[in-house]
């Protein structure tokens, strides 16, 4: 019975990588397209971000494979299928800019009146600076005194200017007639908090703020400015790391078995 359990699990986690490797390869697809004739990075980065704008469309995100494994957020391949909010649409467009060789994180702005109802971005690496893009919104944010500001440059508290780098183009809803246009509608819900930036929405649930309170005194504060990978962008991969280590778990245990 152990046996056949192990098994299972190493062949889910097998199908997972499979699926995953699938999938990035038509992320990398959809990325090279959406950046044909881009001089520069700089150039593919906002070219990538004008196509997700104006070709992903804005919903829920998608729910990967069942119900139970929302937390882990929908897949990139999904989200430019079906379209998602502002954590799915960054997701698909970090993930993009992974295949193109180019790094990019979540960063998250918080509302000090309802810190539960965070707003996602992405902060991108190009050569030695960090620039913050909101392909949600086709805008990015910049110091106050010119030129690009990065996760920690909100944090001390600078007020950024907004500025469109999408213009003339409107974003679609699923299921829906409705359009936007770019930049940050005149209402109280985007008057962000900078200061109280971090790298992920810690406050849209009860256990994720317990979570952050043992993180922040673990690391000291850390935890605020650590930046994830892209690769735990993809719920593929952080299910077959789950599934392989209970397998592994399994495997330790049946070895105890036979010891006693």
């Amino acid at each position: 019975m152990l046996d056949a359990a192990i098994f299972s699990l190493d062949l889910c986690a097998l199908a997972l990588l499979c699926a995953y490797r699938l999938r990035k390869s038509r992320l990398t697809k959809f990325a090279r397209r959406a950046t044909l004739g881009s001089h520069s990075q700089h150039d593919a980065v906002f070219a990538l971000g004008r196509a997700i704008f104006t070709g992903v469309k804005r919903g829920r995100d998608p729910v990967f494979l069942t119900s139970w494994l929302a937390p882990l957020g929908a897949s990139p391949t999904t989200i430019l299928e079906r379209g998602g909010c502002c954590s799915g649409i960054h997701r698909l467009f970090i993930t993009s800019l992974d295949t193109l060789g180019i790094r990019s994180a979540q960063v998250t702005v918080y509302r000090r009146a309802d810190p539960a109802a965070a707003h996602c971005l992405a902060q991108v690496a190009l050569g030695t600076a960090n620039i913050l893009i909101d392909v949600d919104y086709g805008v990015w944010l910049q110091h106050p005194s010119g030129g690009p500001i990065d996760l920690a440059g909100l944090r001390s508290g600078a007020a950024p200017a907004i500025e469109r780098f999408v213009l003339d183009r409107q974003a679609h809803y699923a299921d829906s007639s409705r359009t936007r246009s770019a930049g940050y509608p005149d209402r109280d819900y985007y008057r962000f908090d900078y200061s109280l930036t971090r790298t992920a929405n810690w406050a849209v649930s009860p256990l994720r703020r317990a979570l952050y309170v043992l993180l922040y005194r673990v690391t000291n504060g850390q935890v605020d400015c650590l930046l994830l990978p892209p690769i735990l962008e993809w719920p593929e991969m952080l299910l077959a790391v789950a599934l392989s280590a209970v397998a592994v778990v399994f495997v330790a245990a049946r070895a105890c078995f036979t010891l006693l």
